[in-house]
């Protein structure tokens, strides 16, 4: 059997597979720093490491590739309006509020 290689792929970047989001985002951890949140790095580079795990990403590619579906209208014909998210997205959106991404900006606490 013959193989053919036509080209060698070489500007793919690394695949990220347990890696911190944050701290390996020199550009995001520079403007924390330059905008004064400087003193919630370590929440954040926690967040990033938990995003950054390969479970993490691979929910994210799951959510990506099985979009919410807007169902409209049930077998019999009623109108329902409902809108259905992938298991993915449910366990995604349940670590971020557990860690309070959702709400950062409104918090109390919040250091100005």
């Amino acid at each position: 059997t013959v193989h053919w290689q036509t080209h060698t792929v070489f500007n793919q970047p690394i695949p990220l597979n347990n890696s911190n989001l944050y701290l390996s985002d020199g550009a995001l951890c520079e403007a924390v720093t330059r905008e004064g949140a400087g003193w919630d790095s370590d929440f954040l580079a926690s967040i990033g490491q938990q995003l950054g795990t390969a479970e993490s990403l691979e929910l994210g590619r799951l959510a990506n590739v099985n979009p919410p579906e807007l169902l409209r209208y049930d077998a019999q014909g009623r109108h329902l309006d409902d809108v259905r998210f992938p298991p993915a997205w449910h366990l995604l959106m349940q670590a971020l509020c557990t860690n309070r991404v959702h709400n950062l900006a409104w918090e109390e606490d919040a250091r100005s």
